[in-house]
């Protein structure tokens, strides 16, 4: 029986996520040792160790399906469903606890209006990974979705390279590069391979760069303060 020749794109941009991920939070979180910078919570630590753990996992996940391993890679997604709903549950937490904290955001948000930002970005990383356990049976669809879970959650360390780079003040134009640049290569795949690109990639990479826009302008509404105000409790609670 010949062997499944599958194409290298999705361990590559799996290695590349967290390769920028890494870069990202390399003064604030990786490297913070040899900075001046105070200690972190708790709390921030779990959410780095969970999601660490996650870039790893999702890594091992590619190579599994590279080396034709997809009895592991099914058993390996089952403690990797329980590990995403870890990341959601502590990632919410940290919103909420960033929330209590007394600043203005570069976007001009209040902390509880800014939590709009976290909040949309776990809601579209649940989704994708909800579609993706969903249609866990049709490869070319579950991958994708996949791989948008983890586009969903790049915000954060493209605002922590802009930074680095002394871009911060640009932040509210600038942090949808990230995301569009993994999106762009999401589509240059399809269209060089299949010479069409998946509706997954196209409809849900659209979703994701609008979601940016979106979720700046409902912070600032009226629908939205009590919402921010109420997560800035509970974090103040926690």
């Amino acid at each position: 029986m010949a062997a499944i020749v599958r194409p290298r794109f999705y361990g590559v941009i799996a290695l590349a996520f967290a390769l920028f991920v890494v870069i990202g939070f390399s003064r604030t979180y990786y490297f913070r040792f040899l900075s001046d910078l105070p200690p972190l919570t708790l709390l921030v630590h779990l959410h780095g160790v969970v999601f660490t753990v996650w870039l790893a996992v999702f890594v091992a996940q590619t190579r599994l399906i590279a080396a034709n391993r997809v009895d592991l890679h099914m058993k390996l997604g089952i403690a990797a469903l329980a590990l995403a709903a870890l990341i959601l549950a502590v990632g919410f937490a940290t919103v909420a606890v960033k929330a209590t904290e007394p600043r203005i955001h570069p976007s001009g948000l209040t902390p509880p209006q800014f939590t709009i930002v976290g909040l949309s970005s776990l809601a579209i990383f649940a989704t994708c990974i909800a579609f993706g356990i969903a249609w866990r049976r049709r490869a070319a669809v579950h991958k994708r979705f996949m791989v948008l879970a983890m586009i969903a959650i790049l915000a954060p360390p493209t605002s922590r390279l802009l930074t680095l780079v002394g871009l911060r003040e640009y932040w509210s134009y600038l942090v949808p590069i990230g995301p569009a640049l993994f999106i762009t290569w999401c589509l240059i795949f399809d269209w060089r391979r299949h010479r069409i690109v998946h509706p997954v990639f196209a409809i849900g990479g659209l979703a994701l760069e609008a979601l940016w826009p979106l979720a700046l302008v409902a912070g600032r509404s009226d629908w939205y303060q009590p919402i921010g105000e109420w997560i800035a409790r509970f974090g103040a609670s926690l």
